[in-house]
C-alpha cells in the first residue's frame, strides 16, 4: 500500500523515555563539595552512586497483512525455542503473540523492515538533511532512548483504535468496560540486572482505554491527581528476555483464527486495507551513570497519561 510507510512513521512513539535523572547522552558533570569534618579537616563529599542505565533503540514496522517478509522470513533465522519455558511461550502463542531474538548478524528481512520504518520516521519528522538536530537520536534500528535500572518506559504499538470496528467483547479484559473510546496498544518496557554487556528486559502489554480523566494517587507524602486514561495490564502476556548487547528481541503477532489480545496490538483491521505490524528492540549498550537522586523526585509515574 502505498500509504503503508507513513503509518510506519506515525506509530512509533516513545510516550516515556524512562525515569530520567541525568542527561540522555549520559554524562553527569562532576560537583566537589568541599566540607568540614568535626576534626577541622577537610574532606570531599560523596558524589553518589553509580546507576546503570539501558541504550535501546526501538523500531515498530507497518506493512500490508499479506507481506511474506513479515508472515514467513522474518522469523527464519531467530531463536524462538531457548527464550523461555515451553510452557510459558505457548501461552503467549496462545494469546497470538509471538516472540525471538536476533542475536549475531542482523537478518536480512529485519534489516530491510528497520530501513523502510526509520526512513519513513525521518520523513515524518521533516528530517530535511543528515545534519539536522533530528539526527542526534536516530540509530540504525530507529530511534533510541534510556532506561535506568529498575525503571520503565512506554512505546505505544497502535494509537486511537476505533472500537466500533473491533470485536472487544471476545476480550474479557475490555468486554466490561463501558467506555472503549481512544483505545491505544502500550508495551511497557523495563530492565533490571545490569552488566557490562547484557540486561534482563520484561516486556508488560497494557490497553489504554476511555477518555482522559483525572484519576487520584498518592506518591510519598504528596496527593498526585494525575490526567489519564485507564490502564488494562495484560500480566499473562508479561515476558522476560536477557539480551547481550546487540541482541534485537522481535515481537510480533502468532497468527490464529480466533481472535486475541495479539491481534489486538499487531493486526485489529480485516479487509483490502489491513496491515500488520511487527516491534524491534535492539540493545545499543550499557552506560554507567553517577550522581545523586533527588528524594522529590517520581519514579515511575505516568501521569500524564
Amino acid at each position: 500500500m502505498s500509504h503503508a510507510p507513513a503509518l510506519a512513521a506515525a506509530t512509533l512513539m516513545l510516550l516515556l523515555p524512562g525515569c530520567a535523572l541525568f542527561p540522555a547522552n549520559g554524562e553527569v558533570s562532576k560537583s566537589v563539595a568541599a566540607t568540614q569534618d568535626w576534626l577541622g579537616t577537610t574532606a570531599e563529599a560523596d558524589d553518589g552512586p553509580t546507576l546503570k542505565s539501558a541504550r535501546l533503540e526501538a523500531s515498530i514496522v507497518t506493512r500490508p497483512a499479506h507481506d511474506e517478509r513479515i508472515r514467513q522470513h522474518v522469523w527464519l533465522e531467530l531463536d524462538e525455542s531457548g527464550l523461555m519455558a515451553p510452557d510459558r511461550r505457548q501461552r503467549l502463542n496462545r494469546s497470538g503473540f509471538r516472540v525471538a531474538v536476533a542475536s549475531g548478524t542482523t537478518p536480512w528481512a529485519l534489516q530491510s523492515l528497520a530501513r523502510e520504518a526509520l526512513a519513513a520516521l525521518r520523513s515524518t519528522e521533516g528530517q530535511a538533511s543528515s545534519n539536522s538536530p533530528v539526527n542526534d537520536r536516530f540509530a540504525a534500528m530507529g530511534p533510541t532512548f534510556s532506561v535506568l535500572e529498575n525503571s520503565k518506559s512506554l512505546i505505544e504499538v497502535q494509537s486511537q483504535l476505533d472500537s466500533a470496528m473491533l470485536p472487544l467483547k471476545e476480550l474479557p479484559e475490555l468486554a466490561v468496560l463501558r467506555d472503549q473510546s481512544g483505545l491505544r496498544c502500550v508495551m511497557e518496557v523495563s530492565v533490571k540486572e545490569l552488566t557490562e554487556d547484557t540486561v534482563l528486559l520484561s516486556v508488560l502489554p497494557q490497553i489504554h482505554i476511555g477518555a482522559n480523566t483525572t484519576r487520584f494517587s498518592i506518591s510519598g507524602a504528596m496527593e498526585q491527581l494525575p490526567v489519564r486514561q485507564n490502564i488494562v495490564p495484560l500480566y499473562d502476556q508479561q515476558f522476560t528476555v536477557r539480551l547481550h548487547t546487540g541482541d534485537i528481541v522481535v515481537i510480533g503477532q502468532q497468527r490464529s483464527e480466533t481472535w486475541n489480545s495479539g491481534r489486538l496490538f499487531f493486526e485489529p483491521l480485516t479487509g483490502s486495507a489491513a496491515t500488520e505490524r511487527l516491534m524491534m528492540i535492539r540493545l545499543a549498550g550499557i552506560d554507567q551513570l553517577k550522581g545523586k537522586s533527588d528524594p522529590s523526585f517520581r519514579l515511575g509515574a505516568y501521569d500524564k497519561y
